[in-house]
Order: C-alpha cells, then structure tokens, then sequence
C-alpha cells in the first residue's frame, strides 16, 4: 500500500536526479517527502550515486544504477533506452538549474518499488529551457540479482512558467 502525507524538506548531501531526458541535477538539490513515505535506503543511495554520476558525466557509473534495458518517457516526450540518454549526457545536452524533487509516494511491492511525485527545476538547454517546470514523475525500479536497478522512468513536463 503506497504511504503518502504532507511535504517535508530534507537536504541530500549528494544531489538527486530529475532524470532529463531522464534527469539531471544541480548539487545541492533538495529532496522534499511526504512525513510517513520511507524510501528503502538501497533505492535512495541508488538516487544519490547517480546524481553524482549523472553530474560528473561518469556514464559508467550510471549505468551501475539504470538497468541495461531501462526506458524513459522523456521531458521531450519521446521514449528513450539507457544508451539514447547516456548519449545525451556526453553531448552537454543535460544541464538543470534548482532542481527539487518531490516525492509523494513509495510503493513496495515483491521484487519492485515504485516512486512517484514531481520535480520542480529551470531546465538550461531543451524542453522548457529558461522557464520553471514541473515534471511529475514515476519511477520504477527492481531487484535485479542483489541490487536495485532503475528500469522505468515517466518525466513529462506538465508546467512550465
């Protein structure tokens, strides 16, 4: 059953991901939960290793967290496959300004967790760029042999002021 609640700030040390055409991030970003919402720790060190991947451009390294058979609904409303967006992130097409995520729910399931909520960032380059966005997001990840792998993402942009 998904626990859901009121917002509360917490400060990652190392910066989330919005997943840009799957994600990017600024450092220091703020992850806000909803109070009763636990994120399994696997799954929110997961978040954190790739967003210091996803900043450092260290492709390897995303890739130890985005399963080989992962896929985006992405921002530019495209669908796109783990290769597509590693591409993207070496051409400098990724790049965010206050990003925020906000998760509203964490759902676990046998082999499987699901997270939803939004991101809130000024995008530099792409879709929105200049303007704050709101992308609501799904993430879906599973175990995959003895660890937790992201497999699925829907980030599309729903406002952009």
């Amino acid at each position: 059953m998904p626990l859901c609640g009121p917002n509360m700030e917490q400060l990652m040390r190392s910066p989330l991901v919005a997943f840009a055409l799957t994600c990017l991030v600024a450092p220091g970003a703020i992850a806000q939960t909803a109070s009763p919402v636990r994120m399994p720790p696997e799954i929110g060190a997961a978040y954190g290793r790739l967003g210091k991947a996803i900043v450092s451009q260290d492709a390897e390294s995303v890739k130890t967290v985005w399963a080989e058979d992962f896929i985006v609904n992405s921002p530019s409303n495209t669908v796109l496959r783990r290769d597509q967006v590693i591409a993207a992130m070496r051409q400098d097409l990724l790049d965010y300004k206050d990003f925020r995520k906000n998760i509203t729910v964490v759902d676990e399931k046998p082999g499987a967790v699901v997270v939803m909520g939004y991101d809130t960032m000024i995008p530099l380059k792409g879709p929105g760029a200049g303007k704050q966005v709101v992308r609501p997001f799904t993430d879906v990840w599973m175990k995959r042999g003895e660890a937790w792998m992201l497999v699925a993402r829907q980030a599309t942009i729903a406002a952009a002021n």
